[in-house]
């Protein structure tokens, strides 16, 4: 027997926990389903990450201009990966938690963890349970993709997760490259 809801959002990606939220909170019943991480590609792989990892990159750039600023620092500047990747975890984990613990203290939302898979066009099933909505929202995430005339020689798992970028130590390849050329693909406009 299936479980009826006013609306269902598959994804707790970037617009999947505040739609969730807004709906929940104009008193409808809401289901969210997530296959695998709260928050999505922007929290656990794309933007959070990659930006803490470029706060780190500009904190040692920032720290050998140092006596540019008058700042004098005994010593060289080094940059300790392993710490720097720890880092990033802890922000990654921090979002990721906050997503899902958020959602599963809203009033009206029941969270469903598992691969939502349509039954007809109202219907969803998450494992066992059966979800009905007149409303369903698609708000899955994306896949990388590695075109084929690309001069990068990574697969496309590798070029969506930054910590597969700290594996291959490309983090310095990537801040001593990409401010000089401020463009990736050849033949594209410096920006």
């Amino acid at each position: 027997m299936a479980i009826r809801y006013d609306a269902i959002i598959i994804g707790t990606g970037q617009a999947g926990p505040s739609l969730a939220a807004r709906l929940a909170g104009e008193g409808m019943k809401v289901a969210i389903i997530e296959r695998k991480l709260f928050g999505g590609t922007c929290v656990n792989t794309g933007c959070i990450p990659t930006k803490t990892l470029v706060a780190s990159a500009r904190a040692a750039y920032m720290a050998r201009r140092g006596q540019e600023f008058g700042v004098t620092l005994e010593g060289s500047i080094a940059v300790d990966m392993k710490r720097v990747k720890e880092r990033k975890d802890g922000v990654v984990a921090k979002s990721n938690q906050g997503v899902e613990k958020w959602l599963k203290n809203t009033e009206n939302c029941t969270v469903y963890e598992g691969q939502g898979c349509f039954e007809d066009s109202h219907s969803l099933r998450v494992g066992e349970a059966l979800l009905e909505a007149e409303k369903i929202f698609i708000n899955v995430g994306g896949r990388a993709f590695v075109p084929s005339f690309s001069r990068i020689s990574w697969t496309a798992s590798e070029m969506s997760s930054s910590s597969r970028w700290i594996k291959r130590d490309a983090l310095s390849t990537i801040v001593t490259w990409l401010p000089k050329r401020r463009y990736i693909w050849p033949n594209s406009r410096p920006m």
